[in-house]
């Protein structure tokens, strides 16, 4: 144990802190925050909105549900693991070794960490983006006894590669190669509906699996470095290493208890993940992290920036790659400069993109740790220097000795010595007879600020990139210097992206260069770098094939040495890297300006540039990068996913940089001025892609390519995969075998979806309280809770929308728990042949709401609904879906305006993958009621306001808007209508829909469309004006009201918690958008569009069919209505 005074950890009213003066282990600390803080949170996550709930609260994973599962993972475990093994090292570690092979999501990942810690098992976490030979080489320096694998065929194909590796270069028999299984997911490890249900599992897996204190030398977790030999090696922690990870915290520069921290971006497999998991159980700190899912979330510049800002992260750390993409977009540097701090760490960050940043006002804090021994560095830090922003400042704790560089005395290299609280947990020298570990960083002290500290790079060499990976040349540099062709290389890359490599020609190419040289043609010196940039490339590839894929070179990042400046050499003949790079220093930079716009130059533009040959283009570009490394056989679907068949940043980076060469040089494009980032992230299938290239083309330049998403090509091409999806789900519906209803009979059995939700719960009243209804089947999407739990989730939402929740216990209503695209919705056989033989009405209401997803992402809705089609046709039930109104927000492409209730041009909903899946499901049930009979009612629901109590999502956009006023002073004024329409008034609706006649049927049969909004619109400044009385603030111009919230977000970092409206302040600026760009003059408008430039349409179809919506006397939005809105929001 460190002899260091342990102080004790910040109390809170929501978390007591476990002793930190050694007496408890990690794994007891977990049991005491299983007793004494299991309603504090420890992972929180922002869920995916769905129709049923389009604004869902954030989930809090508190420590009492985290440690349930740790135990509930340690069973499962201990139940699939076999007790047999032919490993060697099993008797050496005392405890098997169980490596994680996986791309996971943080929670179930760190849960299964500490559930192989529970089963008295070492884990071993291995990042998935090692080659197969440095898994194998892992396996066997440590002796891993079972792996866990992630559920994505690549990690499999590691396994099986790796494996292969372990037989060849370790003569692994079969039965010695470490068995596998799957890795365990949310659902398998978060199961007790209750407290009291988690304690008695935890009881119970306690006595089954009694806790085991390893010895002080033992070997309680293993890391792994990024590659400081040949491969990564493996880092054994001992118990003591692992609690002083733990209560290291105690040092602080300040308290964490009760904080939220964003790790999105933080590798779960990395050791800073690994790191602040222990350190957690000591804290009460709160992380951020994205919802659990399979596949898990692909982090990306706009999506942690959602996640974090939904679940109100006020600290970040992130790789530096992440923070330079966030530099480009105004609206994340805004949210950055709100946050208390962001600290980057694992790499440099750009010193351009850091000062800008700093000056800002964004508070930049370096992070500085070592897998070898922990976090270094004052974490969180008290201060935030703008000044000293890639500085750090050692933490209290850490015991560390600087030595002097011989060749400058201001630089120093830390070496961390034991007798600290972070002791190494690897020893690579002794200073003054102390233990200690080397840390070959190189280090200065800031000129101004005593005991701060800048990282100038590695003195071993070792190159560590902006993404916070590390390349180690001496290994690749050896392979590229045997080489015939090459006399001496030198690899770069610190504080890159990417690496490169410098090498210098053996004497008789040298020749031919300066040939070329002096042939003052820079076209031959071009053919002449060709010619030996080819040469050399198997050897490139040998050495692709053993470095791990962050350490890959690419052909452009070949430079060669210049006759004019040859390498230096020591007097061992090595080479002097540091000053040949040095001397390089110009053409380096050079060279990664040009490659920003200039790869793959061996893939020619195409001649033209309509969409068929922009996505040939794309693909030959695609199969050049990504299929580098795999046999002539592999192909790439245009509508396969980069990132889900094994893409990575560096590869998408050099996608993105080849087209906008191309684009460039081949369509005479100036992409100097373009602002998307890696568009390749958004654009992740040769499909999008290739429509998206098109586009820029078309509109000539690249940020109209990128602002213009509704280009022809790009629109034809979105099109073209809704006509396909709703192909797909049109095929051999059974034809109804009657013409006679059962919806003209006066009982009525329905089944409905989306029942928690806001209008659902209203419809499900509406329908258990009506005497012709005799009963209700509402099926509720499967999740981590038991069926018991459906009733307690319909009776929350019951009360937070003001309706009696005693109709939960309504004889009338069946709830059953259901996956809605599995066949059945994955019912018991003879619970949905029940159902369907008493079926008459079917209410299809719950859909997925998450306008960032493209329309594939909405293919199990879709399914799900073509499984409703088929159940109606069967019993020839009336089906009613829930459409929206949105599917019009493409209104450019309308050929009528208002929009009439019929069917509308998929080019109207073509904006967005959610809109698309709308059009697709209204085209499915066409098709179905014009070649089957399908009885239907396509109900497109407007904008929903709110509950007879006053409940509206505070986190929606009217909401948020209103609840701003009190600090902007002012409300925005509209004089234009609007159509909102009551939740309980929209149930009535429904229920009248019910009785929707089968005239079509020996007719057109088609489906009735219906726009379901009020039939007596208002004004909204009317309401606009009584807002403004009740909270005495001013009544102006949106424009105005919006200046004045981009202002206050400006000013005040901490606004965004005290205005809401502030997190979704682009949705605002889009509305602006409207106003300054709308459809010719106020009075056009006017007749266009509705209040905040909402889409004007018809209803008279909805009142024919409604005699709800047809009641003149129907009570329009007033004063009573807003009074209930203000007083639930608070106001």
């Amino acid at each position: 144990m460190a002899t260091t005074s342990i102080s004790t950890a910040v109390s809170s009213a929501k978390f007591t802190p476990p002793p930190l003066d050694g007496s408890l282990t990690v794994m007891q600390m977990l049991d005491w925050n299983f007793t004494n803080n299991s309603s504090h949170p420890l992972f929180l996550y922002a869920p995916t909105s769905t129709d049923a709930d389009p604004s869902p609260k954030n989930v809090a994973v508190t420590w009492g549900e985290a440690v349930e599962a740790v135990y509930t993972g340690a069973k499962l475990l201990k139940d699939q693991i076999p007790e047999s093994t032919n490993t060697s090292a099993d008797s050496a570690n005392k405890a098997k070794v169980i490596a994680i092979l996986s791309h996971s999501d943080a929670v179930p990942y760190y849960t299964t960490v500490l559930s192989i810690l529970r089963a008295n098992c070492v884990p071993f976490p291995i990042s998935p983006r090692n080659s197969p030979k440095a898994v194998a080489h892992l396996i066997n320096q440590v002796g891993v006894s079972h792996v866990l694998l992630g559920y994505d065929q690549n990690m499999q194909q590691l396994m099986e590669r790796a494996a292969e590796f372990l037989k060849e270069d370790f003569e692994y028999t079969k039965e010695k190669i470490p068995s596998t299984s799957m890795i365990p997911v949310f659902e398998d490890l978060y199961l007790s509906e209750t407290q009291h249900d988690g304690k008695e599992r935890v009881k119970k897996i306690r006595e089954e699996i009694p806790l085991k204190t390893p010895g002080p030398k033992e070997n309680q977790v293993y890391l792994h470095s990024s590659g400081s030999t040949a491969f990564p090696k493996p880092i054994p922690w001992t118990p003591n290493g692992v609690q002083e990870l733990t209560t290291c915290v105690q040092f602080a520069g300040r308290s964490l208890t009760g904080k939220i921290l964003s790790l999105h971006v933080v590798p779960v497999f990395h050791a800073m993940g690994t790191f602040h998991i222990f350190s957690a159980a000591a804290t009460g700190i709160i992380y951020a992290v994205f919802p659990p899912q399979i596949p898990p979330v692909v982090p990306s510049p706009q999506n942690v920036f959602e996640g974090a800002t939904r679940t109100g992260a006020e600290y970040v750390l992130s790789v530096p790659s992440m923070i330079e993409a966030w530099s480009r977009t105004p609206v994340h540097v805004d949210w950055l400069i709100s946050r208390t701090a962001v600290f980057y760490g694992g790499g440099p960050l750009d010193i351009d993109v850091g000062n800008r940043l700093s000056e800002q006002g964004v508070p930049l804090c370096c992070a500085y740790g070592l897998t070898e021994a922990g976090v270094i560095s004052e974490y969180p830090s008290k201060e935030v220097l703008s000044d000293a922003w890639n500085y750090f400042k050692f933490q209290r704790g850490v015991n560390v000795h600087l030595i002097p560089s011989t060749d400058n005395p201001k630089t120093f290299e830390p070496v961390i010595l034991s007798g600290g609280h972070c002791t190494p947990q690897v020893f690579n020298t002794t200073i003054d007879g102390v233990d200690g570990y080397s840390t070959h960083d190189m280090i200065e002290e800031h000129p101004k600020y005593k005991g701060y500290w800048k990282i100038l790079g590695r003195a071993d060499s070792q190159i560590i990139h902006s993404s916070g990976e590390k390349t180690n040349p001496g290994p690749l540099e050896s392979m590229m210097n045997q080489d015939p062709h090459v006399s001496a290389s030198v690899m770069f890359g610190h504080g890159k992206f990417q690496a490169g490599i410098i090498v210098e020609p053996v004497e008789e190419e040298q020749e031919q260069f300066i040939k070329a040289e002096s042939s003052g043609s820079p076209d031959e010196r071009e053919a002449k770098l060709e010619e030996f940039r080819n040469k050399i490339w198997p050897t490139v590839e040998k050495m692709n094939a053993y470095a791990p894929r962050h350490s890959r070179i690419f052909k452009e990042m070949i430079l060669v040495a210049s006759p004019s400046k040859p390498f230096t050499y020591t007097a061992k003949n090595t080479t002097r890297n540091a000053a040949i790079i040095q001397e390089y220093t110009p053409e380096i930079e050079a060279l990664y300006a040009n490659i920003e716009e200039s790869t793959q130059p061996s893939i020619p533009a195409p001649q033209q540039w309509d969409l068929e040959s922009s996505k040939a283009f794309v693909r030959a570009v695609v199969e050049s990068v990504l299929l580098k490394d795999k046999s002539e056989s592999d192909t790439i679907g245009d509508e396969d996913d980069f990132f889900q068949i094994g893409g990575d940043s560096l590869q998408a980076t050099w996608i993105r940089n080849s087209i906008m060469r191309a684009l460039r040089d081949g369509a005479k494009i100036d992409t100097r001025g373009g602002t998307a980032g890696n568009f390749v992230y958004e654009y992740h299938t040769i499909e999008t892609l290739g429509a998206f290239v098109a586009s820029i083309v078309e509109n000539g330049s690249f940020d109209a390519g990128v602002e213009q998403q509704g280009s022809d090509a790009h629109v034809e091409t979105v099109v073209q995969g809704m006509k396909k999806m709703a192909e797909k789900y049109s095929k051999d519906f059974l034809v109804a075998s009657s013409k006679t209803s059962p919806t003209a009979k006066t009982r009525k059995v329905v089944l409905m979806t989306g029942s928690t939700g806001g209008v659902g719960v209203h419809i499900l009243d509406r329908l258990l309280e009506d005497s012709t209804v005799e009963k209700v089947y509402a099926l509720v999407r499967r999740g981590k809770d038991n069926k018991d739990n459906i009733k307690t989730k319909q009776k929350e939402a019951f009360v937070e929308r003001g309706v009696n929740p005693e109709l939960v216990e309504s004889p009338k209503l069946v709830l059953l728990e259901a996956q809605l695209s599995e066949e059945k919705f994955g019912l018991e056989e003879n619970v949905f042949e029940g159902m369907k033989k008493e079926l008459t009405h079917i209410i299809a209401n719950a859909w997925r709401v998450d306008f960032n997803l493209g329309l594939t992402s909405f293919e199990s809705d879709i399914k799900g609904l073509r499984y409703m089609v088929d159940l109606a046709l069967t019993t020839r039930s009336l089906l009613v879906f829930t459409s929206s109104v949105g599917i019009f927000q493409g209104s450019n492409y309308a050929e009528k305006r208002p929009f009439p209730e019929s069917p509308v041009s998929p080019k109207v909903a073509s904006v967005s993958g959610y809109t698309q899946s709308k059009w697709v499901s209204e085209q499915i049930i066409q098709n179905a009621s014009s070649t089957a009979g399908l009885h239907s009612v396509i109900v497109r629901l407007g904008q929903a306001c709110g509950s007879p109590n006053g409940s509206w999502n505070r986190k929606e956009w009217l909401p948020a808007l209103v609840r701003s006023a009190p600090f902007l002073g002012c409300i925005p004024d509209d004089d234009r209508e609007i159509s909102w329409i009551p939740a309980d008034l929209v149930a009535r609706a429904f229920r009248d829909f019910l009785d929707t006649p089968n005239v079509n049927a020996e007719t057109q049969r088609n489906p009735s469309f219906v726009h379901l909004i009020h039939p007596r619109p208002v004004q909204w400044s009317t309401l606009a004006r009584t807002i403004g009385s009740k909270l005495n603030v001013d009544v102006v111009p949106f424009t105005t009201w919006l200046e004045k919230l981009e202002e206050v977000g400006k000013k005040d970092k901490n606004a965004e918690e005290k205005i809401s409206a502030l997190r979704i302040l682009p949705s605002y600026q889009g509305m602006a958008a409207k106003y300054n760009n709308g459809s010719g003059s106020h009075e056009q408008a006017e007749l266009e569009e509705e209040a905040f430039g909402m889409t004007l349409i018809k209803n008279e179809n909805a009142k024919r069919l409604s005699k709800t919506l047809a009641d003149p006397d129907v009570p329009q939005l007033g004063q009573e209505d807003l009074m209930r809105w203000l007083a639930y929001w608070g106001l």
